[in-house]
């Protein structure tokens, strides 16, 4: 504000030396518009008033003086009268400007407020991770924004099967969130009572397609765990391959047997894979907010670095597994911001 005021002086100050000095026979008051028209905008009316008596003063010493007294009196009074018009009009201009900013400003922290509210809801209804019989599970989800579009979730089919789900969908923010609780009890109504996570996500793929367009979409992996059995049932919707380890061999690789994109394709078709499991067995389920979170230099994360996280602490609960890779995520981005949702799920086979 006061740098402002320190602009109109020097305008009116300019305007007054030219028409003293540089300009003769023509009078230049008309230029004091340009200072009191800002004066308006920043000052209150009686101010911006006093600025107009001022600059008419100041047009009536440095201009060119009238033919006559009366000439003078008429000139210097219309002059002073189109002034005070001017301050009057931007003044109100400037009113309504503040009336308007104020306006949004309630509204933007209504938005921000209830947006806080609903994301402290998802984050209340984030499913606690269940107990089974040899198996350790835990998972962790933090949101780009305040609201996120990533899920993930557990499910108790019966005393010795889990089922496991994480999914992506498409976009991020308050758009992607609402469509999540859909997508959760599309599946929670569905899971106990098809055959296996084929069936499951064929049947969310079409429940998908009909509640949204096009350009909506979910990217889903969809895990069955069988403590009886000692094995890993599942099916992916082009979702990110999640990293499994065998602990006993230090083999590790992905489990890349995927079907198409969930909600697009007219005809899709989904097929289950089984993996048998063993004592120390780690999977590893992400969303790509991990592996493609970038840091100063636009390097991602990268698949290797989540393997060398994952592998560095594969002696550790299932808990402290899934906040080191959040960690390492954060610090690796360092003073970049997070581009994406980023959950994790982990499943380590005891």
């Amino acid at each position: 504000m006061g740098l402002l005021n320190m602009v109109v002086a020097l305008a009116v100050a300019a305007v007054a030396y030219t028409d003293w000095l540089v300009v003769a026979n023509i009078s230049l008051g008309y230029l004091y518009v340009l200072p009191i028209a800002l004066s308006g905008l920043i000052n209150p009316l009686p101010i911006t008033a006093a600025l107009a008596v001022v600059c008419m003063v100041l047009q009536d010493i440095f201009g060119p003086r009238a033919d006559s007294l009366q000439l003078r009196i008429v000139h210097n009074v219309i002059g002073v009268a189109g002034f005070l018009i001017v301050a009057f009009l931007v003044t109100l201009i400037a009113k309504q400007r503040d009336r308007l900013a104020a306006q949004v400003r309630q509204q933007r922290d209504a938005y921000e407020h209830d947006l806080i509210l609903a994301s402290q809801v998802q984050r209340r209804v984030l499913p606690k991770p269940p107990t089974l019989t040899g198996f350790e599970f835990a998972a962790v989800m933090h949101p780009a924004r305040l609201l996120g579009g990533d899920y993930y979730d557990f499910f108790q089919i019966s005393e010795d099967v889990v089922d496991v789900v994480i999914a992506d969908v498409s976009g991020k923010g308050a758009a992607a969130a609402l469509l999540m609780p859909s997508l959760a009890l599309a599946i929670r109504t569905r899971a106990r009572e098809l055959s296996g996570p084929a069936a499951i996500v064929k049947d969310l793929d079409e429940a998908l397609k009909q509640i949204t367009n096009s350009a909506t979409f979910a990217t889903i992996f969809y895990a069955r765990l069988h403590a009886a059995t000692r094995t890993l049932e599942y099916t992916s919707g082009g979702h990110n391959p999640p990293l499994f380890v065998r602990r006993k061999t230090g083999a590790c690789w992905l489990l890349e047997d995927a079907g198409p994109i969930v909600g697009i394709l007219p005809d899709a078709q989904f097929s289950n894979a089984v993996v048998p499991l063993e004592h120390g067995d780690i999977l590893t389920l992400f969303t790509d907010g991990v592996t493609e979170q970038e840091n100063d230099h636009g390097d991602e994360f990268s698949m290797d670095r989540l393997k060398e996280v994952v592998l560095r602490s594969e002696g550790e609960p299932a808990s402290a597994v899934v906040v080191e890779v959040a960690e390492a995520v954060s610090s690796y981005a360092g003073a970049r911001e997070q581009a994406d949702d980023l959950t994790v799920v982990v499943v380590k086979v005891l």
